[in-house]
């Protein structure tokens, strides 16, 4: 996931220290673009459609939540962390409904947890849109024609060789002549996640994940394998559906 970024702070050295501290602890984020000028972001930031912001809120030509706040009239509103030395700002930044707020000196776990805060938000975001067009039941073809299975009554795919195996909240198992990721792709955004290279899992039945044998326990009882190389996003992604 490449998340589209632009840093705004009025000191030249606040603005390499971040760029630095992203680089190096917060691989998905790519900064497109630094501004020291307040009225200079506000214009590069229409013009370039970032995904993230990182806004400082003292600045001498526009304060940080005021330039927020002007995008979002001008109908551009990006995803905002604000970044600046004075705590006494935050019920201010959370009124433009900042991803988070963070103090300078800005710890590495405290810019991560923002990053990744942000990611969670952006994927409820999408989550949401697709879900309002989302179809109910997948078709998948047989040796008689085909059979219309209902989206939610899929518990988990698993791969086979060439075939996927869905498996239904009934714990019976459905063969389709076609690989996992095909089915991996037309199942996007629906409340599914590739936990390991053989299997797909709707989480609508996850009730556990056991640390001990790297598995997610699902409500029929089943066990799924859960990657350790994937484990990190699969629990970003669950963080979407989770109080």
């Amino acid at each position: 996931m490449m998340i589209k970024t632009i840093l705004v702070d009025d000191e030249k050295d606040a603005l390499e220290v971040l760029e630095r501290d992203l680089s190096n602890y917060c691989p998905d984020v790519v900064v497109i673009k630094q501004y020291q000028s307040a009225v200079e972001a506000k214009a590069g930031i229409l013009e370039l459609r970032p995904d993230l912001v990182f806004l400082d809120i003292e600045m001498p030509e526009i304060k940080g939540v005021d330039l927020a706040k002007s995008l979002k009239e001008e109908g551009f509103a990006p995803a905002i962390i604000f970044v600046t030395a004075y705590p006494q700002f935050g019920a201010q930044a959370f009124e433009v409904d900042a991803v988070d707020y963070l103090i300078k000196p800005v710890e590495s776990d405290r810019l991560r947890q923002a990053v990744e805060k942000y990611m969670t938000h952006n994927l409820e975001g999408q989550i949401a849109e697709l879900n309002k067009k989302a179809p109910t039941f997948i078709r998948i073809s047989s040796q008689s024609g085909f059979d219309l299975l209902k989206i939610d009554d899929i518990c988990y795919l698993k791969a086979d060789g060439p075939i996927t195996r869905f498996y239904m909240a009934d714990n019976q198992p459905v063969g389709a002549g076609r690989n996992l990721g095909i089915f991996e792709r037309s199942l996007a955004g629906k409340g599914f996640f590739r936990v390991h290279n053989g299997y797909l899992v709707n989480y609508k039945y996850i009730r556990q994940y056991d640390n001990r044998e790297s598995c997610i326990v699902l409500s029929t009882g089943a066990k799924v394998p859960v990657a350790q190389q994937r484990l990190r996003d699969f629990l970003i992604w669950l963080d979407a559906y989770t109080a």
